[in-house]
């Protein structure tokens, strides 16, 4: 079993507290396992699921998105893969793709900030981590 779940962003309504995200899963996961093959494993204090998602990303200075895919996502955070130099603290514009553009199809971009950045050797990828600034 891989350790991500491929899933559609059906629907999101921004509420108080942030925003509602809809999705639907592509293929059945098992809910005994954790991803890595183990049973009854437990993620700690409702941290981020590994779950596979298209977005797009800009920095608020630039127009054009890049678009990757998700390793993680959690309520207020997402880690995804990319190819470009991004900085501690650095603001970017973070927005789900859907394919459609109906109005609450999860292209509203949010705010995040830049809090972690993952490099590992041999490899040319980096893992970024954007937490949603709320405020």
């Amino acid at each position: 079993m891989q350790p991500e779940s491929l899933a559609r962003v059906m629907r999101s309504a921004k509420s108080e507290r942030g925003w509602n995200v809809a999705l639907q899963y592509q293929r059945a996961v098992h809910a005994a396992f954790s991803g890595n093959g183990k049973s009854g494993a437990r993620e700690k204090n409702g941290a981020g699921k590994n779950v596979a998602l298209p977005i797009r990303v800009r920095p608020l200075y630039i127009p054009w998105p890049e678009e990757t895919m998700t390793t993680e996502v959690s309520p207020g955070k997402v880690k995804f893969l990319t190819n470009r130099e991004y900085t501690f603290g650095e603001k970017l514009l973070v927005s789900f793709t859907t394919g459609s553009g109906a109005a609450g199809s999860g292209n509203e971009e949010w705010e995040g900030e830049v809090t972690g950045i993952e490099m590992e050797a041999g490899k040319e990828e980096v893992l970024v981590t954007v937490r949603r600034r709320f405020g």
